[in-house]
Parts: structure tokens; C-alpha cells; sequence
């Protein structure tokens, strides 16, 4: 792949964005929402440390965003070299879940931020939003560290999110060093001069302004830690915390503010259960109008009880909370007369859901469909507050769409102020599947109801090899004994997929595939094919090269006749189909997992080989023609006829 990918330019300086992602596929995903998250900020995709370091050089990244799965070798002495060169940067790492009480207990204690994978596509758009800007006064502010607070508790919550097995150096002056050994993300042992396990490491996080850096070793078997990483760096972080807290001066007081700047300023309740879309959400509202006051909440019980004790102007309210949904939010909110007047925005990634409950809920005045940017919230909370009449046509599954939907007037009854709000952008999967290096692919929009992304392989070289296990159901052979016509059919769903170097960027190929949708031509052949990812990775079957006959036929009509053979159902002969295809697009979901990778078959020239290896045979098996496919309701191949090519 290109090691630098730039998905916007501008020519002059801009605070910019430097995505570090080892595949292809998922490189093209995430730039696409960096671009549309961020379209102020010129994009770099790095596929290397050296070059990610080499691009920050050249450029500082406002915001530095890291795929940690699987890790990277040598990242914490890239963050130790962004720290000195660019100490304002902010860092998000996207890697496995750092617990929400961590997440709690660490508050503003730290640079970098973290987001789940795979994640919904709202909540990293809102990640990234929320560390971009705009910040307002506040400890919230805070809590988006930059590079220049990195310490030792960010990168043990780093090697945590990325499983990963390492030695993480410490220094402090000259006198201070020590060790902390990872074993796929759990910290395993800690040594300081003559103190080891926990002591050391409680020791190293006490020290002040040190110097993190990789080691060369491995690490050790010795164990002098145990139990999960989680709870480890919980208590620690708890007691660094107490201590840090009884050292600290005491706080400055804010100024109250005074009532006739209280006067006329709106009250907004903000419910959702994702921390940075809080932030972000809070931080735009309070930057465009420093005067309201805004309250969040993270589940919908303690809205309810914010709502009550604050009577907002306004409640933002996410549909999926974790304790009820927000429909049920809006029935109790109804079933109390002081606040069935309150009118409510409702803001979730599911749309249907959303728009249903808009149907119900005659509380429910505007929806707004996550991703959503900041100018098209404002608008829209500022129309709401100002009692505009808005419009609205709540989408149905077939009719909705994403984008600017045809809006007609609500209802005369109730409340009129009812507006539907989308900004989801998916690549199309006509423009996925044809596209080519050098191609534009085009951005269309698409229904709600879609929950996936198809971007295409960005390599020069997409060579793949399909490798399909068939059970022989019938086998000609010429009066030569030479082999002929053979009808066969899938040993299973299973099947393996091998790329050359240069496509094996565009995905990992750990795991497994079964046979998806095929399509066939105009002349009955394979024309493109899907693959399904599966859990496991692939296991090859066990060939059998014995053919056990269970009936003998001799098929007329030529000169020569020929002789055909059943294998009996106990034993039947196991050979390996081997195709060589192109790669064509990947299918991301919203969490930007593969779905379906789409392959083009270059025609119907396969190879047939009794060796179980799984890329064994592909020059040096004999040569077959397909020449009939049967497919099952589904578009799943069931049996295919396969003819030698002398």
C-alpha cells in the first residue's frame, strides 16, 4: 500500500490529522470519516511508525489517531518523540475497551483518549470532534490531555488497549530506572533498583518527568504481578490520584455568574451515554453560546431526574442509553404534566428506531441522525429554541434516505415543530466494486436502514487465490484412462483466501471465510463472488485421493466411449479448486469490521489438486474449465461441473 495516503490538501498550513492504520481497506474507511468528521483538516495516512513520524515532522498533527490491532512495535518511542516536537498534539488510540471506571477514576489525569474497536461510526465521529475542537473554558477542555501530559499511566492503559507484549523502559534523572513488562496487554512484572511487582510499579509512577521508551528484550516469565491489567492500574490510578489531590493548591473559584447574565439564557439537558459525544456536544453548544447552561447525564434514569430538577428549555436525548431507550424517556416525561411540555431532539444512529418513536412521542419536535457536524446541530437546537416552524416527513424503511430528506408539514395538532436531520455519507457499492487504482469513487447517499461501508482495495496488485474443497460426485474417464468431465460440489462453506504481498495490506487474512453470494454472466459463468468472514480462521480439509466406486456407467454417443464413476456416499474423493481472482472492495460495517470482500473471477480456467495444503498446487495442479455452476436460493454455489483443458 502507499505508505502516506493524503486525503485532502491545501496550500497553506492547516492543523492536520495523521491516521497510523496498517491495512488498506481500513485506511480507506476511517480516512473517509476523518475527512468528513474533520473537512477543515488536511489528512495523512501512514502505514508505517517511520513514516508517520516522518509526515508529523514535516507537518505537527493536531490530532494523531492509532489502529493499536494488532500493536506496533516501537509506538511509545514515537509518542515520546511527538511529545518533544509536538507537545500540543492530541492523541486517540483505537484498540480494546479501556473500562468505563478507569475511564471515570482517570478523568483529565492523562494525554491520550481511547475509543473501543470496533465502534460505531457516531461515536468515533464524535471522538474525533471532540478533540479537534472547539473548547470551551472548562474541564472539559481538560480532559482532551495533549502529548505534552503523557505519562506512564497513558501507556500502560496503551499496552492494555493493544494487547501487547513488550517492555516498557523507564528513566528518571540519572539515578532512576526501571522496567515493566507487558504479556499481551496485562502487566506482568515491574523492577526498580531493589524493589519489583507492584511496589516498583507504583515507585515509576511517582517519578516526575519521565522518559518512557521500548526495550529490546522480551519479556520476562518472572510474574510478580497478577490479576487483570484493569484492576491493577485502577487501584494504582486511585491512589497516585489521593495522593496528587492531597498536594494540590487549593482550587480557584469561578466567578458566579450574575443575574442579569442569567436572564433569558436557555437550559438544555443533554443525555447520551458516550462520554466524548457529551464533550463534544456540550463543548459546541457552550462555544456558540457562552450563556446557556447545559447539564449531561449518562443514562436515562438520571436525566429524568435532571430534567425534573433543572426544567430545561430544551433535552438532546440519545435513542440507545443503557439502562432504557429514549422512547421510554419520552413516556415518562410525558406522564408528568410540568414536563410533557418540554420539547425534545432526539439524536441516535438508529435511524428507524428514531424516527418511530418521533411517530409516537409528540414531545419529540426535531431528530437529528448521528454522525452529525456541528454546524447542522447548532442550527437545528437554535431553531427548536427559537420556536421556528419546522417540518417534517418521518422516513419510513423504504423511503427514508440519508442527507436533506423531502420534508411536508406535521400534523396541525400538537406540536407542529418536528424536524428530521441526517448526515451519514456511505460509498456506494456500484462505485465500491469497479473501482480501480487511478478511479474516483463516488460518495451517494443511502437509507438509514444501510449499516455498511464498501471501499475499495487501494493496492496496485490485487491478486488473490481461492481455495474451495469439492466432494467428486461423478468422475468421467476416456478409454485412455485419461481424466475427464467432473461434477462436484462444496465439502463445506468454508474456504481459504491467500493475496500477494502487495494486496495483503488491504485486510487481515487471519481469519476465516465462507462462500457468500455468487454472480453468474450473461453466459451462465462466475462473474464476481463474496466472501463472509467467520470467527475461526480457516481450516483446510483433508483430501482423498482414493476414489472407493460405488457405480459404473458407460456413457454412449461417441466412437470412443467413455466410462463414468460414482464415489460411494461413505467415501467419497476430496480434491481442491484453486482460482486466481482480483480483490476488488471490501465491506465495512458501521464498526468498520469486513462484512463481505468481493472478488472478480478473470474467467473460468481454474486448477484442481489433491494436495490439502492450502495455496499448494495453484501452477502445478491440473487444469480445469468450469463450465456449469448451480446456485441455491441464496446465491450460494452447490455444484459445479468442471471440464479438462488438454
Amino acid at each position: 500500500m502507499p505508505s502516506s495516503i493524503p486525503i485532502s490538501a491545501g496550500t497553506t498550513p492547516q492543523p492536520s490529522v495523521l491516521l497510523l492504520e496498517e491495512y488498506d481497506a481500513l485506511a480507506a474507511a476511517i480516512g473517509s470519516a476523518l475527512k468528513k468528521f474533520a473537512p477543515g483538516h488536511p489528512v495523512s495516512v501512514a502505514g508505517s511508525l517511520a513514516k508517520a513520524e516522518a509526515i508529523a515532522s514535516e507537518a505537527p498533527p493536531a490530532l494523531f489517531v492509532v489502529d493499536v490491532d494488532p500493536p506496533w512495535p516501537g509506538l511509545v518511542d514515537l509518542l515520546q518523540t511527538l511529545q518533544d516536537t509536538n507537545p500540543n498534539g492530541r492523541v486517540l488510540v483505537i484498540g480494546t475497551a479501556v473500562p468505563k471506571e478507569i475511564a471515570d477514576e482517570r478523568g483529565s489525569f492523562g494525554a491520550l483518549q481511547f475509543i473501543e474497536k470496533p465502534f460505531e461510526l457516531a461515536d468515533f465521529g464524535a471522538a474525533v470532534q471532540a478533540l479537534l475542537g472547539p473548547w470551551r473554558e472548562s474541564d472539559s477542555a481538560n480532559s482532551r490531555g495533549t502529548l505534552r501530559a503523557l505519562n506512564l499511566f497513558d501507556i500502560l492503559l496503551l499496552q492494555g488497549a493493544a494487547s501487547a507484549s513488550v517492555i516498557v523502559e523507564v528513566e528518571a534523572g540519572r539515578k532512576q530506572f526501571g522496567e515493566i513488562h507487558f504479556i499481551h496487554g496485562q502487566v506482568s512484572h515491574a523492577e526498580t533498583g531493589k524493589l519489583d511487582g507492584l511496589e516498583a510499579l507504583a515507585e515509576m509512577l511517582n517519578w516526575e518527568a519521565s522518559t518512557l521508551s521500548e526495550g529490546k528484550k522480551r519479556p520476562s516469565g518472572n510474574r510478580t504481578i497478577h490479576g487483570p491489567w484493569t484492576a491493577v492500574v485502577l487501584e494504582l490510578l486511585r491512589q497516585t490520584k489521593s495522593a496528587r489531590a492531597d498536594e494540590a493548591p487549593p482550587a480557584v473559584e469561578e466567578p458566579t455568574p450574575t443575574k442579569a447574565a442569567l436572564e433569558g439564557a436557555k437550559k438544555i439537558v443533554v443525555i447520551d451515554d458516550t462520554e466524548m459525544l457529551l464533550i463534544f456536544v456540550t463543548d459546541v453548544l457552550a462555544t456558540t453560546h457562552p450563556e446557556w447552561q447545559i447539564t449531561i447525564a449518562g443514562n436515562g434514569a438520571s436525566g429524568c431526574k435532571q430534567v425534573e430538577r433543572i426544567m430545561p428549555d430544551l433535552i438532546l436525548l440519545d435513542y440507545s442509553l443503557p439502562d432504557f431507550n429514549g422512547d421510554e424517556v419520552c413516556r415518562r416525561l410525558l406522564q408528568d404534566e410540568r414536563t410533557a411540555q418540554i420539547p425534545v431532539l432526539m439524536m441516535s444512529g438508529h435511524a428507524l428506531e428514531m424516527h418511530a418513536a418521533a411517530a409516537r412521542f409528540e414531545n419529540i419536535v426535531a431528530t437529528i441522525e448521528k454522525p452529525f457536524l456541528s454546524d447542522a446541530l447548532i442550527d437545528l437546537v437554535q431553531r427548536t429554541l427559537d420556536g421556528a416552524p419546522l417540518r417534517i416527513e418521518v422516513p419510513t424503511e423504504s423511503a427514508a434516505s440519508i442527507g436533506s430528506p423531502e420534508r411536508s408539514p406535521a400534523p396541525p395538532k400538537k406540536k407542529p415543530r418536528r424536524a428530521v436531520l441526517s448526515e451519514a455519507v456511505t460509498l456506494s457499492r456500484s462505485s465500491a466494486v469497479s473501482s480501480i487504482p487511478g478511479e474516483e469513487t463516488t460518495v451517494t447517499k443511502a437509507a438509514p436502514a444501510q449499516t455498511s461501508l464498501i471501499t475499495p482495495v487501494i493496492s496496485t496488485s490485487k491478486d488473490a487465490v481461492l481455495g474451495l474443497f469439492l466432494d467428486v460426485l461423478s468422475m468421467q474417464f476416456t478409454p485412455q484412462l485419461q481424466m475427464g468431465t467432473i461434477r462436484a460440489k462444496p465439502s463445506s462453506s468454508g474456504v481459504s483466501l491467500h493475496l500477494s504481498s502487495a494486496a495483503h495490506d488491504a485486510m487481515p487474512v487471519e481469519i476465516g471465510f465462507e462462500l457468500g453470494r455468487t454472480e453468474l454472466d450473461a453466459n451462465g459463468h462466475i462473474a464476481t463472488m463474496r466472501l463472509v468472514p467467520t470467527m475461526k480462521p480457516f481450516q483446510p480439509a483433508k483430501t482423498r485421493n482414493a476414489l472407493q466406486i460405488g457405480d459404473v456407467a458407460v456413457l454412449p454417443g461417441s466412437p470412443r466411449e467413455s466410462v463414468r464413476l460414482t464415489p460411494t456416499v461413505a467415501a467419497p474423493m476430496t480434491m481442491q479448486l484453486l482460482a486466481h481472482l482480483d480483490l476488488t472492495g471490501v465491506e465495512l460495517s458501521r464498526t468498520f469490521q469486513v462484512e463481505h470482500v468481493f472478488l472478480k473471477w478473470r474467467g473460468s480456467r481454474v486448477r484442481v489438486t489433491l494436495s490439502s495444503k492450502a495455496a499448494a498446487g495453484e501452477s502445478n495442479g491440473a487444469a480445469f474449465e468450469i463450465t456449469v455452476v448451480q446456485l441455491d436460493a441464496s446465491g450460494r454455489i452447490t455444484e459445479i461441473l468442471l471440464n479438462p483443458i488438454r
